[in-house]
């Protein structure tokens, strides 16, 4: 049973970078230890471990793993990041209909952020190259006035036209 609270624990720490069961008080490794408690304790239904049995995988005893449990966890999953890895331990680790409904969201909203950030890339290379094209645009009408700005524009909508239909005049 133990090698199932061994697993849990380094899937946390693969997903954080960094051990558990170090002493380290950083917010981030502190956070991760309080995940590992909740997981750890919601693990094996009505028969969970005990808290001396979570604290030994982690180097702690089992005041440590309450306190985890009771004051370090409710502000670790206010932290976006760390509520996406108790979602996802949750979904990998505990059976029930729950765990499976918000592996699906957290799946579908990683899918989601991947599609964004896709979009956001192409976006800002067209905005670049709107930046530079305008530049130049800027400096070839400069000085015209706006019957013939209106000239130019009509012009370059009949040329961007051919251009998309590869019709060339």
């Amino acid at each position: 049973m133990r090698n199932r609270l061994i697993s849990v624990k380094k899937i946390i720490e693969k997903e954080v970078g960094h051990r558990i069961d170090g002493k380290d008080r950083y917010r981030s490794y502190t956070y991760a230890r309080a995940v590992f408690c909740k997981i750890a304790r919601e693990m094996n239904g009505p028969r969970s471990y005990s808290l001396a049995e979570i604290g030994q995988v982690i180097n702690r005893d089992h005041a440590s793993v309450l306190h985890n449990l009771n004051v370090i966890f409710p502000f670790a999953v206010q932290e976006s990041s760390f509520n996406t890895l108790y979602l996802t331990m949750k979904a990998m680790f505990i059976d029930s209909k729950e765990a499976d409904e918000n592996f699906d969201e957290v799946k579908t909203l990683a899918e989601r952020v991947l599609s964004l950030e896709k979009e956001n890339a192409s976006l800002t290379h067209k905005l670049d190259l709107l930046k530079y094209g305008n530049s130049k645009l800027d400096r070839l009408i400069e000085g015209l006035s706006k019957e013939e700005m209106q000239e130019v524009h009509d012009k370059m909508n009949i040329f961007v036209k051919a251009i998309k239909n590869r019709v060339y005049l």
